[in-house]
């Protein structure tokens, strides 16, 4: 019992993390996240399809994400990925995380396996 309570708090630590960066980060927003993490340079498309999100939804998830921002002007830009166009398709961009996403999951796995406080 005492281990899965800790495997418990390493997880509400790192959910708390998550949303000091972001108070209003959703559980869908840290799926595209790790996501990403677990497939570097995932379209858009795909990543709702992999994540079983609407377009639109990984769109502003990904608007915030970005060093830019949502492109309405509200909320803050996060800085956590970046998009690159891909090579022969004007239309798609491929997505990969920052320096500081990089880091942000770094921490959110040490956390959670418990080998940083």
């Amino acid at each position: 019992m005492n281990l899965a309570m800790s495997t418990l708090e390493r997880y509400r630590d790192g959910l708390r993390l998550f949303r000091a960066i972001s108070p209003q980060i959703r559980a869908s927003q840290l799926d595209l996240l790790i996501t990403i993490h677990l497939c570097p340079g995932i379209n858009q498309t795909d990543l709702a399809i992999e994540c079983d999100l609407t377009l639109s939804a990984v769109s502003r998830a990904v608007d915030v994400f970005s060093s830019s921002g949502r492109r309405d002007g509200k909320g803050g830009a996060l800085g956590l990925l970046e998009g690159k166009r891909i090579q022969g398709d004007d239309r798609s961009i491929s997505l990969h995380r920052t320096a500081k996403g990089r880091q942000l999951i770094q921490l959110l796995q040490e956390m959670n396996s418990g080998s940083k406080a």
